[in-house]
């Protein structure tokens, strides 16, 4: 069976090496002799970045310098069930947040991890592929904080002509697009769960919608679609950039880590720029400089360069250029991790050992078939705990871990940061049988956290301070969706399946708490709440006169002509839902910004 799969992935990988990267400038970059000039430096090659570059680069006589921190993806991060091998290497900044009291005591150092891609394609090159635009309610809130330009209908246009939909049998052109160089593809699993589950959910009045990205969906569960292509993934990398990396206009430097804007007089005149030897070197710009490295770095690089909290930059011994309040506005969703359900079924091991390794055969074998799978993760379900039908206020997401697997990936560990003593919990529960994780992910927040600066030293790492949970109404609506959670797995499709939950010991609330009750689920959250890796927010979008943001609704940081930003950073509100296709399309709108400020408009 190992030899089988094993073989399966070789066949898949081989087809990778046919992939034909963007060319690298950065050897030309980085020598003496280079003399390129460019109108736009735009910083960083993620979900955002590769769009804006790309889209950028139609315009003839312009010349667009991308600068990438990263090399190109591993051949890993092709195959969608391997995403999380890229985790914890050298294609992930590793970011941390700092220790909280109350906060992250089951994982690693008890500090919470914000894996980030530092690769071309960015995050796009290793997330769960899972595009999911946001809801109507969801942007026209951006409109109504001052975003002039960002509500639902001003937007749509941008989520379709990034698309290429494939599924012909929901395709609507009032909701989707195939014309756009961004595949999607819906997901497919051969899991049995994916059933039970679905008729749970219907028992609890939570329906099938087809169509996530439905003009009208708030509530409601489906398999999703993803940006995968013939059963791989497509990033922004090989949907925007590898088709068009022969233009004559487009120069991509790999390995080059910007660490600060060049200003003069309010105006940005180039980069400042690290090589892989750790050389610091600069290049110029006569037009922009756009940032879209990330929620982090963008951020870092705008305070490195004197823009951002004036206090804060005095204390780092950082020369002040503008005071704005860069860094503030950190957001994300906050995932439980503590549901287990067993798939014994009360079986001899010998039947659970075969029933698990040919649903792991079945699964693997979609992909060289060209269909598209992330397994039961693919089966997503957004809910209301209220039941007042507006905005979904918990998202709830499915992961099967394969009998006895779990221990020899280390998959707790890396995938989201557990402690040794916690991820041997989960590993021995896995050594009996398949387990499937009911993970709750919050959609509300109130308070906000921060990305500040370590030090003046432009290598430095920037800090996190997550500030999760930190209202009484968060912790009350996760703690909703555990019980709504909990219910669901209690209606009979759950039961007769087999399915049942395994009560975690965590230290302190065995003995402190009965099991399921809020005060047991509070503990337990303390352990193992953490992120779900959608940070945002950190150079927040909004009005001109808003003194809580730090770019105007045309994602210029204000009070300078020609630096923006363009990334998820500059998000006001966190969609109610994965946050890659936001991301995507603030790098399409933002791109035409600029084409309609210097009228290139088509």
């Amino acid at each position: 069976m190992a030899f089988k799969i094993h073989l399966i992935l070789s066949l898949i990988i081989l087809k990778t090496f046919a992939i034909k990267y963007p060319h690298d400038y950065a050897p030309t970059l980085w020598s003496e002799n280079c003399d390129e000039k460019f109108d736009f430096i735009v910083v960083g090659a993620g979900s955002a970045g590769a769009i804006v570059a790309s889209r950028l680069s139609e315009i003839t006589d312009w010349k667009i310098l991308l600068l990438e921190a990263g090399d190109d993806p591993p051949e890993s991060s092709e195959i969608p069930l391997k995403w999380s091998l890229a985790l914890k290497t050298k294609y992930d900044w590793q970011f941390v947040s700092e220790k909280e009291d109350n906060l992250f005591k089951g994982l690693l150092d008890e500090r919470c991890h914000v894996p980030r891609g530092r690769m071309m394609g960015g995050s796009s090159s290793m997330n769960v592929m899972l595009h999911i635009r946001g809801t109507k309610i969801d942007f026209d809130t951006w409109e109504s904080q001052g975003c002039t330009g960002w509500n639902f209908d001003s937007v749509l246009p941008y989520f379709i002509k990034s698309e290429n939909f494939t599924d012909s049998t929901r395709y609507d052109p009032k909701y989707h697009g195939k014309d756009g160089p961004l595949t999607l593809s819906p997901f497919v699993a051969p899991d049995p769960a994916i059933e039970t589950i679905s008729q749970a959910a219907e028992l609890m009045g939570v329906t099938n919608v087809k169509d996530l990205n439905k003009l009208d969906r708030t509530v409601g569960y489906a398999m999703a679609d993803s940006t995968t292509k013939n059963g791989l993934r497509c990033s922004s990398l090989k949907a925007y950039l590898m088709p068009i990396s022969e233009r004559p206009n487009l120069f991509v430097a790999k390995n080059t880590k910007v660490t600060r804007i060049l200003i003069e007089n309010k105006r940005a005149y180039g980069v400042e720029f690290l090589t892989s030897n750790d050389e610091l070197k600069t290049i110029n710009s006569t037009l922009e400089v756009i940032l879209s490295a990330g929620v982090i770095m963008s951020p870092q690089i705008l305070m490195a360069s004197g823009i951002g909290p004036a206090d804060h930059l005095n204390e780092m011994k950082v020369d002040v250029v503008a005071d704005l309040p860069v860094g503030h506005n950190y957001q994300d969703h906050v995932a439980f991790f503590g549901l287990v359900l067993s798939d014994r079924k009360d079986r001899p091991i010998e039947e659970i050992v075969k029933e698990s390794q040919q649903l792991r055969k079945e699964t693997f074998e979609l992909i060289p078939k060209g269909i598209s799978t992330m397994g039961l993760t693919g089966l997503l379900s957004f809910i209301d705990t209220k039941r007042k039908c507006s905005n979904p206020d918990i998202e709830i997401m499915k992961i099967r871990y394969s009998y006895n697997t779990t221990k020899e990936m280390k998959t707790f560990r890396t995938m989201f940061g557990f402690s040794d003593k916690m991820a041997n919990v989960f590993d021995e529960l896995n050594m009996k049988s398949d387990i499937i994780l009911m993970i709750p992910i919050l959609n509300v927040i109130v308070n906000t956290g921060r990305v500040y600066l370590s030090s003046a030293d432009p290598k430095g790492t920037p800090k996190i301070l997550s500030n999760y949970l930190s209202d009484d109404t968060e912790m009350d609506i996760l703690l909703d969706g555990i019980e709504f959670i909990m219910e669901m797995c209690k209606t009979k499709p759950m039961t007769d399946a087999g399915f049942a939950f395994e009560e975690i010991k965590y230290p302190n609330c065995d003995t402190e708490c009965e099991y399921g009750t809020r005060e047991y689920w509070k503990c337990a959250i303390k352990h193992l709440a953490t992120s779900i890796f959608h940070s945002v927010g950190t150079n927040k979008m909004g009005a001109v006169d808003d003194k809580s943001s730090v770019v105007d609704p045309t994602l210029k940081v204000k009070g300078f002509e020609n630096i923006r930003v363009i990334d998820s950073s500059v998000m006001p509100t966190l969609v109610t839902c994965n946050t890659n296709a936001a991301t995507m399309m603030i790098g399409e709108k933002g791109a035409d910004l600029i084409k309609a400020q210097y009228e290139k408009c088509d």
